[in-house]
């Protein structure tokens, strides 16, 4: 898991150095206007180099809702939710790559507005420079800051979707009601409110509640981030 996001790095960071490299890219850092630094990076690039991610979500998904099978709590879901699972999970990943994307814009405007000690332009090789330097910080920051954090978000996220999508789908199909129990680590790290839901019990077609909010799984993409991020909380299933 943690090889399929080194590679995630690795080529988005070789993707984005490559641009350096282009005569257009090197005409707008030499031009010295902030405000087209915005311009260099398309969204599109860091996309394209997703893949894995993407994957190694879509497997954890597909593991969890085979997991539930076995332990006869869930059934296999149908197109639709499938469908419904990997666009939530593509969505994950264009949020990582938003908040990469504005780090990145602000590397580049740096190198762009790069002046010398009287306030003139410098060499474009300098600019270069400073943006090769800036771009490499985003990276090893994503690799030994954010990975643990992002590492999490693919696979803990899906999995825990998975388990509770193939459980409403047993309930669906078979008619048999399947309750899920909210259980949390109850260790000094646990957030206030997972605390409070801590032994909670609903049905599973329903929702938990913390201060009148929703969500239905730990780490579910459609809860308020501050309430999924870093969570470590997981179900139990009953009947």
């Amino acid at each position: 898991m943690s090889t399929a996001l080194d590679s995630f790095f690795d080529e988005q960071e070789r993707e984005v150095l490559q641009l350096l490299e282009n005569d257009v890219v090197k005409g707008i850092i030499a031009g010295g206007v902030e405000e087209t630094a915005a311009g260099i990076l398309p969204a599109s690039l860091l996309t394209t180099a997703s893949l894995p991610v993407v994957n190694l979500m879509e497997r954890s998904y597909s593991k969890a809702v085979s997991d539930n099978v076995e332990e006869g709590y869930g059934s296999q879901v149908d197109e639709a939710t499938q469908k419904a699972a990997n666009s939530t999970q593509a969505s994950t990943v264009i949020s990582f790559n938003q908040t990469t994307q504005k780090e990145l814009v602000s590397a580049l405007t740096a190198a762009v507005a790069l002046e010398d000690d009287d306030g003139g332009d410098v060499d474009v090789a300098l600019k270069l420079a400073l943006a090769y330097s800036l771009i490499k910080a985003v990276f090893n920051k994503l690799r030994f800051k954010r990975k643990q954090a992002i590492l999490d978000s693919a696979v803990y996220g899906p999995y825990n979707q998975g388990l509770h999508d193939s459980a409403v789908a047993l309930e669906q199909q078979t008619g048999r009601k399947v309750s899920k129990q909210w259980v949390s680590l109850m260790d000094g790290r646990v957030r206030d409110s997972h605390q409070a839901l801590h032994g909670d019990k609903v049905d599973v077609g329903s929702s938990f509640f913390v201060k009148g909010v929703p969500i239905r799984f730990p780490r579910d993409p459609l809860a308020p981030v501050h309430l999924t991020i870093n969570c470590r909380c997981v179900l139990k299933f009953g009947n």
